[in-house]
């Protein structure tokens, strides 16, 4: 998979929309009308990515997130519970948090395949593997894939969910989108591995076989400091890409790790190590030209 386009985009949390809509008629002149956070969120990474980019007209949309559309879901349980009433039905609609990439798809005027990917802590990878193997047998030719969530709302909840290294965590909004294709010409690099393993050893060795030593290294928010140690001496890692500690926190922060490396790095490997809930391995791997 060739990367031709990249948009690693975070701010902080937002209360007032106006000023996403505002940025986003800077990328695009589609019309939208009562549409959300989230899905304003989605729309102005991916046109951010593609902006100035001749796309095909089946290009396929890879929306990853592992929490969707959190803002009205929070809306709709108030009304419910709170206010003892029926949930208005805008609000109720945008629950379905695929919505978002079905705009995404229209805004592109895309006839190609638009999916939501969700998958408990590696949303993004696992977008990114579907990805991969819908180009490399040749059922779509250009594809983007995107990680995007909503800051999380309760640091309580985030305290008990992840160890308590991480509890100074910024927590911010991020839509962060990679533009691929199966043509190298033009491009700026490549994803050139995923895998999931259940061993660290395994991890390391999968890691050295792909890249040798990689330029950077970076990891999700289920490493611990400790084992953070050994595959860096593990992988002879150059530098470590602290993204979660330098930039925030969001679900899907991989997507904006990556895309930072690629905007820094005048070339060289990068290699991502995430955990998910039953505690194998999920990394990928991508070169910068």
């Amino acid at each position: 998979m060739y990367i031709h386009s990249f948009s690693p985009f975070i701010c902080d949390p937002i209360d007032d929309i106006e000023g996403l809509k505002a940025d986003l008629k800077n990328y695009t002149d589609f019309f939208f009308r009562r549409v959300n956070k989230f899905i304003l969120l989605s729309l102005l990474g991916v046109h951010k990515c593609i902006h100035g980019k001749m796309i095909d007209r089946n290009i396929a949309v890879y929306l990853t997130t592992e929490n969707g559309n959190l803002g009205d879901t929070e809306n709709v349980l108030h009304q419910m519970y709170d206010e003892n009433s029926f949930p208005k039905p805008f609000n109720f609609i945008n629950t379905m948090s695929n919505t978002a990439s079905f705009y995404v798809a229209q805004s592109l005027k895309s006839l190609g395949r638009s999916i939501t990917v969700s998958s408990k802590n590696v949303s993004f990878e696992r977008g990114l593997e579907l990805a991969a193997v819908d180009l490399e047998r040749g059922h779509v030719r250009e594809a983007l894939v995107g990680g995007v969530d909503e800051a999380v709302i309760s640091r309580e909840h985030f305290m008990k969910k992840y160890d308590t290294f991480y509890h100074d965590t910024r927590f911010v909004e991020g839509s962060s989108w990679l533009y691929l294709t199966v043509e190298k010409n033009g491009s700026i690099g490549e994803i050139t591995g995923i895998r999931t393993c259940q061993s660290r050893e395994a991890a390391i060795q999968w890691i050295q076989d792909k890249t040798g030593t990689p330029s950077v290294i970076a990891f999700g928010i289920l490493i611990p400091p400790v084992e953070k140690d050994i595959f860096k001496m593990g992988c002879k890692a150059e530098t470590v890409l602290d993204y979660l500690g330098g930039y925030g926190y969001y679900d899907t922060a991989a997507s904006f790790a990556t895309g930072k490396f690629l905007e820094s790095a005048t070339g060289g490997t990068f290699a991502h190590i995430n955990k998910n809930i039953h505690g194998s391995y999920v990394i990928f791997t991508c070169k910068k030209y």
